[in-house]
């Protein structure tokens, strides 16, 4: 039976990937509309397509430059805002894997590894992107650990779990 028409309907899945790299956190200033001139780690929509982890990767390799690996889950933000609906964003650890950080000049039009006094200088960080620097630079961070799961019919999926 499907789901009633109210759900799957005026919200969204974004994710945001928190790339270290020897200390320093991959952020992007943005050029788009939206939060122009903000600087924030790389992120995006979840496609009906793809898991959170997939998106992730694809939104770092496309604003960014950088191929990334998921750790696991450093954070989750959710809001509802009438004028906005309901809005759901995971933020997910990531090492890289390769590249160095290149702006998309679309969306993106800087990209960079950047120390925690660094982000501190910056004017247009948004509060999320600065508490997310602390706790994804902090040595001592906690994660959610991705654990793979197979159902009983052969399908599997991605558990994070503390």
């Amino acid at each position: 039976m499907p789901p009633p028409e109210r759900y799957n309907t005026r919200y969204n899945l974004g994710v945001g990937g928190a790339v270290v790299k020897d200390g320093k956190l991959l952020l992007v200033r943005r050029a788009s509309r939206r939060g122009r001139g903000n600087w924030q780690i790389p992120g995006g929509f979840v496609e009906q397509d793809e898991t959170m982890e997939q998106a992730v990767v694809r939104e770092v390799q496309e604003e960014a430059g950088v191929t990334a690996r998921v750790q696991g889950v450093l954070g989750i933000r959710n809001r509802y805002d009438p004028d906005s609906d309901n809005s759901t964003y995971v933020i997910l650890a990531l090492s890289p894997v390769e590249g160095e950080p290149t702006p998309d000049e679309h969306e993106v039009d800087m990209a960079g590894y950047f120390s925690l006094e660094e982000i501190d200088a910056l004017e247009q960080v948004p509060p999320i992107n600065r508490e997310v620097a602390r706790r994804a630079l902090d040595p001592e961070r906690r994660l959610l650990d991705p654990q793979m799961v197979t159902q009983p019919t052969g399908l599997t999926y991605m558990l994070f779990i503390g």
